[in-house]
């Protein structure tokens, strides 16, 4: 068994980072002086809101997949490999977001306003990377000592 240390604070980290955007838009889109946010949850209020349930579904994935993955601690290697998927779950719903920028981008007469807060799935996506890193520690840690004996 290994003793939990840093990657539960950095998994936490992350689950607090996506809830937090889970609440603010991602893009403004602005069309004949209208604008539409674009969003997991209605935010904003700027003018029609689009509440997006993928987006929605893929950050509830995360921050339980995170969660689920801080008490994993008895199982190092199920713990990176759970830690590994969360964060191309992450990937996944940036290069969705993206991929929703470029199709809207396209059509005429749409201004998109990329929003500050699509840093934050960036940023939890970073934790996460920091605690499979803090993880790959532990298991090398123990494989030294496992060696020692």
């Amino acid at each position: 068994m290994v003793i939990q240390r840093i990657q539960s604070v950095y998994l936490l980290i992350a689950i607090i980072l996506m809830v937090v955007f889970a609440f603010f838009p991602a893009l403004t889109f602005e069309l004949g002086g209208r604008q539409f946010v674009y969003g997991a949850l209605e935010a904003g209020k700027v003018g029609v809101t689009h509440v997006d349930p993928l987006m929605l579904m893929l950050i509830i994935l995360i921050s339980l997949i995170a969660l689920m993955d801080i008490f994993l601690y008895k199982n190092l290697q199920r713990q990176m490999t759970v830690c590994f998927v969360d964060i191309l779950i992450g990937i996944a719903m940036i290069v969705a977001i993206c991929i929703v920028a470029v199709l809207e981008s396209r059509r005429e007469g749409i201004v998109i306003t990329p929003q500050w807060y699509l840093i934050l799935p960036v940023l939890s996506i970073v934790f996460l990377m920091l605690a499979h890193k803090s993880m790959s520690n532990d298991k090398k840690k123990l494989r030294d000592a496992d060696r020692l004996r």
